[in-house]
């Protein structure tokens, strides 16, 4: 056989072995050969070689069936979703918050760490151990971890600029992590990291092109362009904030929002939503601020949807109005996308960690070329938080 014979064959292998492997993930129920025939359309000899395979890789274990019939039962089989974890860290200036899943993609365990003073690496990897512990499961099954940061990260995992957690900045992160996690480690920004959430399961589910505005202790932007993070040559990309002499409006001070009629914009927002007219004037003041330069965002980018978070989705409503009718008189024509509020709230930077570990070592998480990160899961499984740990 050729290497050209060899390779096509390689491909539709591991075709077989996702399908065979999908189809135990919808249940946890053991499947007989006939059923996973049945399910996927592979004949029952292609069936049986493939689970040999996901055998040897212990991604799937042999079992009694669900439902036997007269005589020697058949033999059947189920996903050990349990033989691998994955974690998410979301690092912020005030502390870490950490998500555990399977490999289905099911949570088994979230935890915070609150109040630390000046958060530093060993806080992420206390926080992949408290998860873990959380859980009461065996850390070396951790296949694979990601991390959320504030800031700009490279492409090795090291961040080079960061305003809120400035002793970090130089530092290879996820090499160290690496080392003493002895699993693969995806570091990325957190903004980025909530947009590629909302984009795969949030808000933005079902577009491929999706601008992200999160309005907190500062006003931040992501993009994500046919499915995948924009992140630039320089990694750059949504970093307005980097400009010189850039204000989002012309009480921040440093980057940073300053509100009058509440002490956070979240109260300010809760407040607008219950009525409360000051708080409407400063919301509307806000947006007429902020929306010209999200015009100019829009008009580059012309996504499908902005998703807005700026508080709980409950009391969104009166910003999303105020913010489309403010960006509304800076566009010449209507067209625009819908503006929508976000659907993960503060969960979707850790949630995208998570994520966005699945989906930069699937072959290492599953042994199995081409196997989709689960992030329907992922995403479908939110426990909304109350406190607030990034910038």
């Amino acid at each position: 056989m050729d290497g050209g014979a060899r390779g096509a064959a390689q491909v539709e292998r591991s075709a077989n072995q996702v399908a065979c492997l999908q189809f135990l993930s919808t249940t946890d129920d053991a499947q007989t050969v006939g059923a996973i025939s049945a399910g996927t359309g592979l004949s029952r000899p292609t069936v049986h070689a493939v689970l040999d395979d996901l055998l040897d890789a212990r991604l799937v274990t042999s079992a009694s069936p669900a439902v036997a019939g007269p005589g020697r039962p058949a033999r059947a089989f189920r996903f050990a979703r349990e033989a691998g974890l994955v974690a998410g860290v979301d690092l912020g200036p005030r502390g870490a918050r950490g998500v555990l899943y399977d490999l289905a993609g099911e949570r088994l365990a979230y935890v915070e760490l609150m109040g630390e003073q000046h958060p530093d690496v060993a806080l992420i990897e206390r926080a992949v151990r408290a998860v873990v512990a959380e859980a009461s499961v065996d850390i070396e099954r951790l296949r694979a971890v990601g991390v959320a940061l504030p800031g700009v990260v490279e492409a090795d995992g090291s961040l080079r600029a960061c305003l809120a957690i400035p002793d970090l900045v130089g530092l290879p992160i996820a090499e160290t992590l690496t080392g003493t996690l002895g699993c693969s480690v995806a570091v990325d920004n957190d903004i980025k990291l909530a947009a590629l959430a909302e984009q795969r399961g949030g808000a933005g589910r079902g577009y491929e092109d999706v601008v992200y505005l999160q309005i907190g202790t500062r006003l931040s932007v992501s993009i994500v362009l046919n499915g995948v993070i924009r992140q630039g040559r320089h990694r750059m990309a949504g970093e307005l904030g980097a400009q010189r002499k850039m204000r989002w409006t012309r009480n921040a001070r440093r980057g940073q929002l300053v509100w009058t009629s509440g002490p956070t914009g979240e109260a300010v927002l809760k407040a607008a939503a219950a009525g409360d007219p000051d708080a409407r004037a400063e919301i509307e003041d806000f947006c007429a601020q902020i929306a010209q330069r999200i015009a100019t965002v829009l008009l580059v980018v012309d996504p499908e949807v902005l998703v807005v978070r700026g508080g709980p989705a409950a009391d969104s409503d009166v910003l999303i109005r105020a913010l489309e009718a403010a960006v509304d008189k800076e566009l010449l024509f209507p067209e625009r996308p819908p503006f929508v509020a976000s659907a993960l709230g503060r969960e979707a930077v850790v949630l995208g960690a998570a994520g966005n570990a699945f989906d930069q070592f699937s072959s290492d998480i599953y042994g199995v070329h081409g196997y989709p990160s689960p992030w329907t899961g992922i995403t479908d499984d939110v426990e909304r938080t109350t406190s607030e740990i990034g910038s």
